[in-house]
């Protein structure tokens, strides 16, 4: 165990490189190229971890991770800047709902009694990014080939639709070079750098959250058994974001990036990339589907609204890919003036992501 979690490790940390120092993978963002490259190891020379090891990182550690990243959701300071995006987001996460719960009629025949549970992961994914993924997933519990189908599905259609965007948004968007030099000269927003104070206290506050979260689903699983344990993490993580000594968490966000990433490798190391073109084909279709219409659907109601169509791009980032992918395609078109409100907005998705996928789950279950 302790060698393959050395290896994880060591390999994400070569992707968290990557991304930061190479152009090309900056454009693609951390969680993207930890997964490629986990892909890329596993497909090419067939090595995967220790069942222990994988099992430790997607549990306590993808927990502590979670916490982390909730921990940054300060809704009084996320109003004022999500603002701009507000009403592109709730279109986007709107026609995501939509997406999924036709797609999942559509695509019945080819996906089976597994269209409920990709309907819950994919609704939560492309409304907050794969953070929502993560919990979703570890709560509806979904066989491991399906949930490395989805979880591939999941980025090659992110992948897709943000190269699409930046197309767009350079070639069509003229109206960015007008305020091109007004966004150059505002800066661009960048997760707040970790010192050694600022992981102390965000490994207090995400340890306490833990422990909090922890006592209250014990004593919630007394009268309600089947409560999901990670909506009880999730609700208390972001009350505990409200609290005064927001300082004190200032550093929450940077940390939870990093600590999910080994997530992500593990799921990269254990994912066939033949598989998609095979047997997970429709799994892919889906995840397609979803992305296409939620895009396509909000790109026309942008024309129609007569909203900016740089703004839309991102808000539609936001909720496919999550805050860092809104912040990369941001950085991308040139207008840093939407990164944070961006990354504000991708905030966002995290409070409502985990509770729509599993209500997309619960309602075509009945059904």
């Amino acid at each position: 165990m302790a060698v393959s979690l050395v290896l994880v490790l060591a390999l994400t940390w070569s992707g968290w490189f990557f991304s930061q120092r190479v152009a090309f993978a900056r454009q693609l963002g951390t969680t993207m190229v930890v997964l490629l490259l986990g892909f890329l190891v596993t497909n090419l020379l067939g090595w995967r971890p220790d069942t222990r090891a994988s099992s430790w990182i997607s549990g306590p550690l993808t927990s502590l991770a979670i916490a982390q990243l909730l921990l940054a959701v300060d809704l009084r300071r996320i109003w004022p800047d999500a603002r701009r995006l507000l009403l592109p987001f709730i279109t986007a996460v709107i026609c995501t709902l939509i997406a999924v719960l036709v797609g999942a009629l559509l695509f019945q025949p080819w996906l089976g009694s597994d269209a409920g549970l990709l309907a819950g992961v994919f609704t939560a994914t492309f409304t907050g990014g794969s953070l929502n993924f993560v919990s979703v997933a570890r709560t509806l519990t979904p066989p491991e080939p399906l949930l490395l189908l989805a979880m591939a599905a999941d980025h090659v259609a992110f992948a897709a639709w943000f190269g699409i965007s930046v197309l767009i948004g350079r070639r069509w968007d003229r109206s960015r070079r007008s305020s091109k030099t007004s966004d150059a000269a505002s800066g661009t927003a960048e997760p707040p750098s970790l010192d050694w104070s600022n992981i102390l206290f965000g490994l207090l506050w995400s340890g306490g959250v833990l422990l909090v979260a922890e006592a209250i689903n014990a004593l919630i699983q007394i009268v309600w058994s089947g409560c999901p344990t990670i909506l009880v993490l999730t609700t208390v993580a972001l009350l505990a974001a409200q609290l005064p000594g927001a300082s004190s968490r200032s550093g929450c966000y940077g940390l939870g990036l990093l600590l999910i990433q080994p997530f992500f490798m593990v799921i990269g190391l254990s994912s066939p990339v033949g598989g998609l073109l095979g047997a997970g084909f429709p799994v892919l279709l889906y995840a397609a589907w979803i992305v296409a219409i939620q895009g396509g659907t909000l790109l026309l109601i942008r024309h129609w609204r007569r909203w900016p169509l740089t703004e839309c791009l991102v808000a539609s980032q936001a909720a496919i890919g999550g805050p860092s992918t809104a912040l990369a395609l941001a950085t991308s078109l040139e207008s840093a003036s939407l990164a944070m409100p961006g990354v504000a907005i991708g905030l966002c998705g995290y409070l409502i992501g985990t509770y729509l996928g599993l209500l997309s789950a619960s309602l075509l279950a009945i059904s």
